[in-house]
């Protein structure tokens, strides 16, 4: 058979009708559903989202969409979270706020007496409050991929400008915290070999305030790397950009919102009873009457008037379901205690005395303690000191840029383990006393190396330490253990 007689054989097509519109069925399921990547895949994201993980059904359905989740979030939609919404702000402030609760002790050596470098940051962080913007500057870099922190110097040079000491002492004027959307990086470092490769150079601030009330704060500047401190949280692959502490559980921030609006919306319309009025089939109401009675419902429903005068209307009271949210509630709580690996008892705020559990105090110390070893200390702590150090903004210490920091113990204890850890201190201080173990090493290194107490801490503690009177009272408990031996009559004990 030709091509030709094959053409004439094919069966005839039907005629569309004159109002008919021939329509692609993948694109009308996705103008339908709202899936627009009819096209092949073109990211893992995209790919995701094709093979089942955000859709279902060939992408005949997708669920963040049909939930009403954002596809892409930015950074405004962090910071009106953090803004408005309760929940959001405890999960960006939770992290800081314990980890911040109090200044590491910076020191050099373990002797009592504080060296220059020591007695230098231990006034700068009382003068400056550093505490205040350790957490601020914490807070604000969690909102975003990153936070900076621009440190002002009395060089005399903009910001712009390499930070190069050149004083043999130099002050640190101001400090100033920036989350992400206040920042650009403009320039970035590109030479191989460089230790700073695909790190930013230069950063464009425009600080998110009221041109109105503050002007000059308010325009626009550029800092030089060396006059800030990046700090990316939750950062994976790079040093730079971190993940938000919002995106892992934005998607329960939305629900949390729908649970308690629709909970306060069910009482609003559901706490007050309501009526249906039924008129009889053959009743005629005239029209004077039909005012009357609206007039009586209104005072009923508006005023304080609690009885009705109808005619031939027959009111049926309407019983309002209302149900408690609170199981809903739990359940988007415990999934962002899951996603921020804060416990649930912390993220409600119930974490003082007895009303969280021993276990998920000590679970959270842990948390924190390693977050301040491995986060805080290491990228916001230690560049902030040897900024001071690097600048002559503090005196260095003796031995070159060695310097130890030793974190306070973060701990929830309950009313039993305070008073455990009573007796087994009250215990152990015995044992230090009668077995002579203060004659090899003092009370003081005793408080620092057995108990970890900080320098400070145990100087006072040791302070009100005697030896003299104690080994003059160890003596007289001695003879008093001693056993009882009959005397002769010169006064001298006979051996019986």
């Amino acid at each position: 058979m030709s091509r030709k007689s094959a053409r004439n054989n094919k069966a005839p097509q039907p005629t569309l009708q004159k109002n008919t519109v021939e329509v692609d069925a993948t694109m009308l399921r996705a103008l339908l559903y709202g899936n627009h990547n009819v096209c092949p895949p073109t990211s893992r994201l995209d790919f995701a989202k094709r093979s089942g993980t955000y859709s279902q059904f060939s992408g005949a359905r997708n669920i963040r969409e049909v939930a009403g989740y954002p596809e892409n979030l930015t950074f405004d939609d962090y910071l009106q979270s953090y803004n408005r919404q309760d929940v959001a702000a405890r999960v960006i402030e939770t992290y800081p706020d314990h980890t911040w609760n109090e200044m590491p002790e910076v020191y050099e050596s373990e002797s009592s007496l504080d060296s220059l470098f020591e007695k230098e940051w231990k006034e700068m962080v009382r003068s400056k409050g550093l505490v205040s913007y350790m957490r601020s500057f914490d807070t604000l870099s969690g909102i975003g991929r990153f936070g900076v922190l621009v440190m002002g110097v009395d060089d005399g040079k903009p910001l712009d400008q390499p930070f190069v000491p050149f004083r043999k002492k130099h002050t640190l004027a101001y400090m100033r915290p920036y989350m992400e959307g206040e920042v650009r990086i403009t320039e970035w470092d590109t030479n191989l070999y460089s230790p700073r490769y695909l790190l930013p150079v230069m950063y464009e601030i425009t600080p998110l305030m009221d041109t109105a009330t503050v002007p000059v704060l308010s325009k626009m500047f550029k800092v030089h790397y060396t006059r800030a401190i990046h700090f990316a949280d939750n950062a994976v692959n790079s040093f730079v950009y971190g993940v938000p502490r919002l995106q892992r559980v934005y998607d329960r921030l939305l629900d949390i919102l729908k649970v308690v609006a629709g909970s306060g919306e069910m009482f609003w319309r559901g706490a007050y009873q309501g009526f249906s009025f039924e008129a009889d089939a053959d009743t005629q109401i005239a029209p004077d009457d039909r005012k009357q009675m609206k007039e009586d419902i209104q005072k009923y429903f508006m005023g304080m008037d609690r009885a009705m005068l109808l005619r031939g209307v027959k009111a049926n009271q309407l019983n309002p379901t209302i149900a408690s949210p609170k199981d809903h509630l739990e359940v988007q709580l415990t999934v962002i205690s899951i996603a921020s690996r804060i416990p649930k008892r912390i993220l409600s705020g119930s974490e003082v005395g007895k009303l969280a559990s021993i276990q998920d105090a000590e679970t959270w110390a842990q948390q924190i303690a390693i977050r301040r070893n491995n986060i805080a200390e290491p990228f916001i702590l230690r560049p902030f000191i040897d900024f001071c150090v690097r600048g002559r903004i503090i005196t260095g210490p003796v031995n070159g840029p060695d310097y130890s920091v030793l974190w306070k113990p973060l701990s929830i204890p309950a009313d039993k383990d305070v008073s455990e850890s009573a007796v087994n201190f009250t215990n152990a201080l015995m044992t230090f006393a009668t077995s002579g173990l203060y004659a090899i090493v003092s009370f003081k290194d005793y408080l620092v190396n057995v108990w970890r107490y900080t320098t400070e801490e145990a100087t006072q503690l040791a302070s009100g330490f005697n030896e003299e009177k104690f080994r003059k009272l160890q003596s007289e408990l001695q003879l008093k253990k001693a056993p009882n031996k009959p005397l002769s009559s010169s006064g001298e004990s006979v051996d019986t």
